[in-house]
């Protein structure tokens, strides 16, 4: 039913727009709509060159083999009279303390080495070769040479334990 009374009002709603609507407005024709031309400056255009994702596979490490040291020593954690000492035997057997591989502390010791001086770590040095390895005996494991030898600490005071270490580094190093 409100549907019939729709245009009514629709119609009572123009009716009274014409009223409120002076004629000067009613009869005005709209302005021309005039079109400026704006010029832009022509646009770049960046041609895009999309390239195919390569994947980049890095080469495989290089296995660089370790270092195989000529002559190595393996000893407790060196004091300035330990290594006194050992600078002056390894002097006797023509041997440089500088150019040798100092491994010091039980954790240190490598296996590429030639010659190994080991001092004070018999059992572990036994522990690592799979093998018995007698003190002040050069002992050849592996193509390496092998002496084993008490500690610098306690070479300071023994002269007997001096002694059987020089024979055996003679019979090692100047043979």
């Amino acid at each position: 039913m409100e549907d019939e009374y729709l245009p009514f009002f629709i119609t009572e709603d123009l009716y009274l727009l014409d009223e409120i609507i002076p004629e000067s407005v009613k009869e005005t024709p709209p302005a021309p709509v005039v079109e400026e031309k704006v010029e832009t400056p022509a646009a770049v255009v960046e041609e895009k060159v999309e390239t195919p994702a390569t994947v980049v596979e890095e080469p495989p490490a290089a296995i660089v083999p370790p270092t195989v040291h000529d002559l190595a020593i393996w000893s407790p954690p060196l004091t300035a009279q330990d290594k006194e000492l050992l600078v002056k035997i390894l002097a006797a057997i023509n041997e440089d303390f500088e150019k040798a591989n100092l491994m010091e502390g039980i954790n240190a010791y490598e296996p590429h080495y030639h010659k190994l001086l080991c001092f004070g770590y018999q059992k572990e040095l036994e522990l690592k070769l799979g093998t018995a390895v007698a003190s002040y005996q050069p002992t050849k494991v592996s193509d390496r040479q092998i002496l084993v030898s008490a500690a610098p600490a306690d070479l300071h005071a023994d002269k007997n334990e001096k002694g059987r270490l020089w024979t055996a580094l003679q019979e090692m190093f100047l043979k």
